[in-house]
């Protein structure tokens, strides 16, 4: 397995399931997911923008099937840094691995929500 990668064995096929499921609850499953990426974020963000605010600014969180993910949303602007994607790649890489420690607690903690909200009946929103 890489490193800086925290596997969650079921989540693909957990996410696929919410693919049956209704609008709210796919939507409170992913709000919740995103936020366990959010401390790798914030890092990269901070550390990036002393080199460059608008690269920093576009670090964002998505989910996807396969799992959560933090990742660049500004287009390639090409010619300026032949290595610019290299950077980003090492300073995203620096902060999952500060940040593996918070973002495994955080990955339980949304999984043992979700779990309690829907072991609870409807989702409404």
């Amino acid at each position: 397995m890489p490193q800086g990668v925290l596997a969650v064995r079921g989540l693909s096929q957990f996410m696929v399931a919410l693919g049956v499921a209704d609008r709210q609850t796919k939507k409170m499953v992913v709000t919740e997911l995103r936020g366990t990426g959010e401390a790798v974020r914030q890092d990269a963000a901070a550390f990036m923008s002393r080199i460059n605010g608008k690269t920093a600014a576009g670090f964002r969180v998505r989910v996807r099937q396969r799992g959560v993910a933090v990742a660049q949303s500004v287009r390639k602007t090409t010619g300026k840094h032949p290595e610019y994607g290299s950077l980003q790649m090492r300073v995203l890489a620096r902060a999952v691995s500060e940040h593996a420690d918070d973002t495994e607690r955080a990955m339980e903690r949304a999984m043992d929500r979700i779990c309690d909200r829907l072991e609870a009946g409807p989702v409404s929103l």
